[in-house]
C-alpha cells in the first residue's frame, strides 16, 4: 500500500519544482529578448524612423560624451570660478560655444528620443511577445538621461539653475514625512532619516546648495554616462551587435542637425547665481518643467510619493497590458494602454505650459487636472471592457473573463484613492497620517487592545484638548510627550497624565510581538516598542486618528469637515463604476460559455443500450 503522506509531499515539491523551472525559464525568456537600442528592429527602422530611435539615443549619447569630455578641459567645479569658466568656453575658447551647445542639445536630443521610444513602445507593443524587461530598460534610459541633465544643469552655476536645484533639492527631505522611513513623526523615537540622510548624501549639506554640492554634482554627472557606457560597451561585445546601424547619411544628418541648432540657438549662459535674490517663477530644464507644476498642485510629500510611483506604474503597464490583451499589438483594441500614454503626455505638455505662462493658481483652480487624469484612465478601462462584451468566441470570452477581473482590481485600486483624497479633501491631512489614523483604529480596538486604547485616547484627550492649538497642528503632538515641555510650560496636571499614560502604553495585547519587531534605531529607553499601544501613542498614530475623528465631525473643529469639489467627486464615482464595470464583464464573460454548455448538454441526445 503506497504511503499518502509521502505521496502528497512528493506532489508538493514537485509542483514547487516546476513553478521554480517556469519562473526561471519566463525570466530567461525576457532577458533573452532585451534590447537596449533597438538591436532587434533593424529591419523595421529602414522603413520606419520610429524604429532608429535606438540608434539615434546612442549616437548622441556618444556625442555628448566626447563633447564632455573635452568641456572637462576648461571647466572649473568650484562655486567661485564655475560661471566664469563657462563663460570662458562661450567666449574665449576656438569653438568652444559650439561644443558646449552640442552638449547641451544633445543631452536634450537624448532625452527626447528615450521619451519618444518609450511612447512608441507602448503604442505598437513592442514589449509583445516575453519583451516586458525592454520597457524597465528603456526607462532606465530615460531617467538617466534626465537626471545626468539635471545634475549638469547646476554646473553652469546661474541664477535659474541654482534655484531651481534648491527646490529640487528639498524633495528628498519629504521622505522624512513617509511612514517609519523617516523621522518626521518620530521626534522622540528616531527611525532612518531617509530623507535627510539622502539629500546629505545628494547635496553635501543637506537642503542647502554649497561646494559639496557642485562637487557631488559633478561626479554624479560624469558616473550617469561614462558607468552605464561600459557596461552598454560589454553587451554590445557579448552579443556581437553592431553598435549603431545607421547609415552614414543618417548619421551626418543627425550631427548636423546638433552643429545647426547649436550655431543658430548657442547655449544660454543666464545670470551668475544669487542666493539672496528668487526669481519668480523658479523654472528647471524643459524636461523637469511638469513635475514642478505637479508639486506646486500638490502637498508636497504627496508629490513625492507620487513621483515615486509614476515609474513603478511604467513599468508595471505592460503586465497588465499582456493580462488584458494577450498578444494582440493593434493599438485601436488596446485602448486602456492608448488613454494612459494619452493622458502622460497631455499631462506633461499642459503642466509644463501653465508653469512656463506662470497663470495657475493652485488654491483657486478647479481640480480639472485630477477629473482629466482619472477620468482618461476610467474611459480606456471602460472601452477595453466594451470590447470584451462584443467577443463572441468562447475560449477568448474565458480569458476576458479573467482580464475584466484584473480591470476591476484596477477600479478597485482608485476607489481606495479616491476614498483616501476623500478624506484628505475632507479634513486637510496628510496621505501619511491620515492612513495612520485608520490603521490605528483597524489595530486598537476592543478585541485586541481591550479598554486600553480607550484610557490612551482619554488621556491624551485632555494632554491635547480640541481648544488646544497643538490640537489644530496635528504634527506638533510629539511636544506633548515630551516631559521637559510639559515642564517648561508649567502644568503639574500634565506631568502626571503623561505618567498614567506611558503607564497604559505598557498594556500588553496579543499582537505586541509585531511591533516589538520594529527598530527604533535609538539607544534605551526607546530601543525597542513594548507593544502596540506604545508604538500606536509614540509614533502619533493614535492623535492622527483623533484629529481625523474630530475633523470629519461636524462642530468640533472649525471649519471642518470641508467640502469636497464636485469635479473631484465626479472621478472618485467613476471608479467605482469601473470597479462594478468590472466585475459584471466578469459574470458576463464566464456566464455566456456557461450557458452555451448547458445547452449543448440539453440538446445531446439520449443512445440507450442493448
Amino acid at each position: 500500500m503506497p504511503n499518502t503522506s509521502q505521496t502528497m509531499t512528493d506532489g508538493i515539491i514537485g509542483s514547487i519544482g516546476s513553478a521554480l523551472s517556469g519562473a526561471v525559464d519566463w525570466t530567461k525568456t525576457r532577458i533573452g529578448n532585451i534590447d537596449i537600442f533597438d538591436e532587434h528592429y533593424q529591419l523595421e527602422a529602414k522603413t520606419n524612423p520610429f524604429y532608429a530611435l535606438g540608434p539615434i539615443f546612442y549616437l548622441v549619447w556618444v556625442i555628448v560624451i566626447v563633447t564632455g569630455c573635452l568641456l572637462i578641459i576648461w571647466y572649473v567645479p568650484t562655486k567661485a570660478a564655475a560661471f566664469d569658466s563657462i563663460l570662458k568656453i562661450q567666449e574665449n575658447i576656438p569653438f568652444g560655444g559650439l561644443i558646449r551647445g552640442m552638449h547641451k542639445y544633445g543631452a536634450d536630443a537624448m532625452i527626447i528620443a528615450a521619451t519618444m521610444r518609450l511612447y512608441r513602445m507602448f503604442l505598437m507593443a513592442d514589449y509583445k511577445p516575453g519583451k516586458e524587461f525592454n520597457i524597465a530598460i528603456g526607462l532606465i534610459g530615460l531617467l538617466l538621461s534626465m537626471y545626468s541633465g539635471l545634475t549638469g544643469y547646476l554646473l553652469i552655476w546661474n541664477q535659474r539653475a541654482f534655484w531651481a536645484t534648491k527646490v529640487f533639492a528639498t524633495f528628498p527631505t519629504y521622505m522624512d514625512q513617509f511612514p517609519v522611513m523617516g523621522d518626521f513623526y518620530l521626534p522622540l523615537v528616531k527611525s532612518m532619516h531617509m530623507g535627510w540622510n539622502t539629500a546629505e548624501v545628494l547635496l553635501g549639506g543637506g537642503a542647502a546648495i554649497t561646494q559639496e554640492t557642485i562637487t557631488r554634482f559633478f561626479s554624479l554627472h560624469l558616473a550617469f554616462s561614462l558607468i552605464p557606457l561600459i557596461f552598454v560597451e560589454l553587451y554590445f561585445y557579448k552579443n556581437s551587435y553592431k553598435r549603431i546601424p545607421l547609415s552614414w547619411l543618417k548619421r551626418s544628418v543627425i550631427i548636423l542637425m546638433l552643429v545647426l541648432v547649436s550655431v543658430v540657438l548657442p547655449a544660454a549662459q543666464g545670470h551668475r547665481s544669487n542666493p539672496d535674490v528668487t526669481p519668480l517663477p523658479i523654472l528647471s530644464d524643459w524636461y523637469f518643467l511638469g513635475l514642478y507644476q505637479m508639486y506646486k498642485y500638490l502637498e508636497p510629500v504627496v508629490a513625492t510619493e507620487i513621483t515615486m510611483v509614476i515609474p513603478l506604474s511604467v513599468v508595471l503597464l505592460p503586465f497588465i497590458d499582456v493580462w488584458i490583451t494577450g498578444p494582440e499589438k493593434d493599438i485601436a483594441k488596446r485602448p486602456l494602454i492608448f488613454m494612459v500614454t494619452l493622458m502622460g503626455a497631455l499631462c506633461w505638455i499642459i503642466f509644463s505650459f501653465l508653469i512656463i505662462v506662470n497663470i495657475a493658481n493652485i488654491h483657486n483652480d478647479p481640480p480639472f487636472w485630477r477629473l482629466f487624469l482619472f477620468g482618461l484612465i476610467d474611459i480606456g478601462v471602460l472601452w477595453q471592457l466594451a470590447l470584451m462584451c462584443q467577443e463572441t468566441q468562447i475560449p477568448q470570452r474565458l480569458k476576458n473573463a479573467r482580464a475584466a477581473l484584473i480591470l476591476a482590481v484596477v477600479g478597485a485600486v482608485q476607489t481606495i484613492v479616491a476614498l483616501g483624497y476623500y478624506f484628505m479633501a475632507k479634513t486637510e491631512m496628510f496621505l501619511s497620517p491620515l492612513g495612520q489614523g485608520l490603521v490605528y483604529r483597524l489595530f486598537c480596538n476592543k478585541l485586541t487592545a481591550g479598554d486600553s486604547a480607550k484610557q490612551a485616547e482619554d488621556f491624551v484627550r485632555k494632554l491635547n484638548p480640541v481648544s488646544h492649538p497643538i490640537n489644530q497642528e496635528y504634527w506638533n503632538f510629539h511636544t506633548l510627550l515630551d516631559p521637559s515641555y510639559i515642564k517648561v510650560v508649567g502644568a503639574p496636571a500634565g506631568q502626571d497624565l503623561l505618567k498614567q499614560l506611558a503607564q497604559t502604553c505598557q498594556t500588553s495585547t496579543p499582537i505586541d510581538f509585531i511591533f516589538q519587531l520594529i527598530p527604533t534605531f535609538t539607544p534605551a529607553p526607546h530601543a525597542s516598542y513594548s507593544g502596540l499601544l506604545d508604538y500606536m501613542v509614540t509614533n502619533r498614530w493614535l492623535n492622527d486618528y483623533l484629529t481625523l475623528y474630530d475633523r470629519m465631525t461636524p462642530g468640533v473643529v472649525a471649519p471642518y469637515p470641508l467640502n469636497v469639489p464636485a469635479l473631484d467627486l465626479m472621478w472618485m464615482w467613476l471608479s467605482v463604476i469601473v470597479m462594478f464595470a468590472g466585475i459584471a464583464t466578469w459574470w458576463f464573460s464566464n456566464k455566456a460559455p456557461a450557458e452555451k454548455a448547458e445547452k449543448k448538454e440539453v440538446a445531446k441526445p439520449v443512445v440507450s443500450g442493448t
